[in-house]
């Protein structure tokens, strides 16, 4: 079941942290549901573009010294971190920052990770039992912030929802002007395994993972769809009209490509996605690629 179709009576406010591209899915979700949230956001410009969808919204910046946050902000809340780690680094220092100044335990902790954690398998299947051993430093960050929750969450008693999340496509957020630009992907023959999950099954499933009351801590999310990236450039190339991208060899390819681009290339893994599908009982409205990219692209302005 898709969560977004779920009643809301009863559960919790949801307080979202890092009201991004997802997380502002998540609060129109709510806001149709008819369920009450508070949107937490960096600056007076995040805020006033978010206020002008009617949501409540509050400044924090983890960056700058504060004081304890104010207890309606997250006490007896869902809350949902999606604020990014530092650039740099190997650690996750506004996550820590963040727990440290809370002054009321929220009912629930939802923190949107990265599938990276699991760093290159070499094209194999991980699951949530796989031992993490990132490759990169997007990756290194990501499982420091994850291991500081989980002791936080053994010390506190506060249940928490760890998602690793895949690359995320959805409206605005297609590689279209790569495409149109002739911007070149790896050869098929090179290409391995690829794993992603539409904005909005994204923004769902984090509130599937907020309402869930079992034991479980981590989940792997996306679409089951393992179309490597030359075939969802492909796709979109077909979607939207345009010329498939030309393909180069990955050695070839490495070579044109920031750093951040690298991982997607050379990391390969398949992410199992069960958990998600049988314990948090939420199937993804864009399992097939095709239609996701469809929709993605009559929706040309996201919200």
């Amino acid at each position: 079941m898709n969560h977004s179709e779920r009643p809301a009576a009863g559960a919790p406010g949801v307080t979202v942290l890092g009201c991004g591209y997802t997380g502002r899915r998540l609060l129109k979700i709510c806001r149709d549901a008819g369920r009450d949230l508070l949107g937490i956001v960096r600056s007076e410009e995040s805020a006033a573009g978010l206020r002008s969808t009617g949501a409540a919204v509050e400044i924090l910046d983890l960056d700058a010294p504060g004081g304890q946050l104010p207890h309606s902000w997250t006490g007896n809340r869902a809350v949902v971190y999606m604020v990014p780690p530092p650039d740099a680094g190997n650690t996750d220092d506004r996550l820590r920052t963040f727990l440290a100044r809370l002054a009321a335990s929220p009912s629930v902790l939802v923190y949107l990770s990265t599938t990276a954690v699991y760093g290159d398998t070499g094209g194999a299947s991980v699951d949530e039992t796989t031992q993490a051993a990132p490759g990169s430093g997007r990756g290194r960050r990501r499982l420091d912030a994850e291991q500081a929750l989980l002791g936080w969450a053994d010390r506190t008693g506060v249940p928490i929802r760890i998602l690793r999340v895949p690359g995320i496509y959805g409206p605005g957020r297609l590689p279209v002007e790569r495409l149109r630009h002739g911007a070149p992907v790896t050869r098929a023959e090179d290409a391995g395994p690829g794993n992603r999950i539409h904005v909005d099954d994204l923004a769902a499933v984090s509130l599937a993972a907020a309402d869930y009351g079992g034991p479980e801590r981590v989940f792997n999310v996306g679409d089951g769809n393992h179309a490597s990236m030359t075939e969802y450039f492909r796709a979109v190339a077909r979607a939207a009209g345009l010329a498939p991208p030309p393909e180069l060899p990955l050695a070839e390819l490495l070579e044109r490509v920031t750093p951040a681009m690298r991982g997607f290339l050379v990391e390969r893994r398949c992410v199992d996605t069960r958990r998600m599908r049988e314990t948090l009982d939420f199937r993804p409205r864009y399992e097939d690629l095709e239609a996701g990219i469809m929709a993605s692209l009559a929706e040309r302005d996201p919200e």
